[in-house]
């Protein structure tokens, strides 16, 4: 049985070749159309589709996350969050260059767009569910992207990084109806903004710390989160170029956090947090594990702290996702 992915569209014949493209998609593993289709009318009819004016980037992103939102139903899920950029330089000859395409961060040779999709999975089973948002960018073509001291100034909403929240705000909504939304992002997604606007009461932030952040008792976040007692420890096998298994201690403590002069004048000065540390320990590590994560969710006892860690190495799964 097909999946029907174009549900809004009102046109029959579009509705019939949006869903047997992303069935082909789904079943052959491939993205090229000339490989996804058996003759030159079938690949021409696939091309018209997508140039075609009433199907939009929009109606392929609404249609995705009510897949998502159904599969979902009264359950706890894990959102994860990255970006990813599509690089199309190899094809420039053949791109038509307007406002849907621009730079990628490729020195030399980057041209195409931005993807930073929500990926969802049961909490639990880690079962997949789709996509509760998908946000699609590009950058001009008349500038690098530059960092000055007035990007700094600007509102979070102008910034690029805006897209965690917009990503996080949307997913909140498409997923309504979920027991529980944990939401799992690198260091990229430590923005003071966001544990501001984005928690509730079944919706919680997990976040690799990235910033170096001076805390409300004017302690420093790292050190004060390794001072804390040990809380327990736990072995894990990693795999690689030297296979070994890790011993990672465990701490945790709550935080207060603050905004810093950049900050708007619109969101609390000041947010309480649970900060988790997960630190390799041995003699002559090359790269020991290190994270020190931040969380919404109440971090009160081992069992939880063990647990948001589970979930944050889950983060990997979208590195996949990429990957594929």
């Amino acid at each position: 049985m097909q999946t029907r992915y174009f549900e809004d569209l009102k046109d029959k014949r579009l509705l019939s070749r949006g869903n047997s493209i992303l069935n082909r998609l789904f079943t052959s593993s491939v993205h090229s159309i000339r490989q996804l289709t058996q003759s030159d009318s079938e690949a021409k009819a696939m091309y018209r589709f997508l140039q075609n004016d009433t199907v939009n980037e929009s109606d392929i992103i609404k249609n995705m996350t009510s897949n998502c939102v159904s599969a979902v139903g009264n359950k706890s899920v894990l959102c994860i969050q990255d970006s990813s950029e599509i690089n199309l330089y190899n094809h420039k000859k053949r791109i038509k260059k307007d406002d849907s395409i621009g730079l990628t961060n490729a020195s030399i040779g980057g041209l195409g767009f931005h993807i930073h999709p929500s990926f969802v999975i049961d909490s639990q089973t880690l079962m997949p569910y789709g996509f509760s948002d998908v946000k699609v960018w590009n950058r001009s073509y008349d500038k690098r992207e530059k960092r000055t001291h007035s990007d700094k100034m600007l509102p979070i909403e102008q910034k690029e990084s805006y897209k965690w929240i917009e990503s996080s705000l949307n997913s909140k909504k498409a997923l309504s109806n979920a027991q529980e939304i944990i939401i799992v992002q690198d260091r990229e997604g430590d923005i003071y903004e966001q544990f501001c606007s984005i928690p509730d009461d079944r919706t919680h932030l997990l976040i690799r710390a990235k910033t170096y952040r001076i805390l409300d008792s004017k302690e420093k976040l790292f050190e004060y989160l390794s001072s804390q007692p040990l809380q327990g420890t736990y072995q894990v096998s990693l795999e690689g170029d030297k296979k070994r298994i890790a011993t990672i201690e465990v701490r945790f403590t709550p935080v207060t956090i603050k905004g810093n002069r950049y900050t708007s004048k619109n969101i609390p000065q000041s947010v309480v947090l649970y900060a988790i540390e997960a630190k390799e320990v041995g003699q002559d590590i090359e790269k020991p594990i290190h994270w020190r994560l931040l969380t919404t969710k109440k971090v009160k006892d081992l069992e939880t702290a063990l647990l948001c860690i589970e979930w944050y190495t889950c983060r990997w799964i979208i590195e996949e996702v990429f990957r594929i």
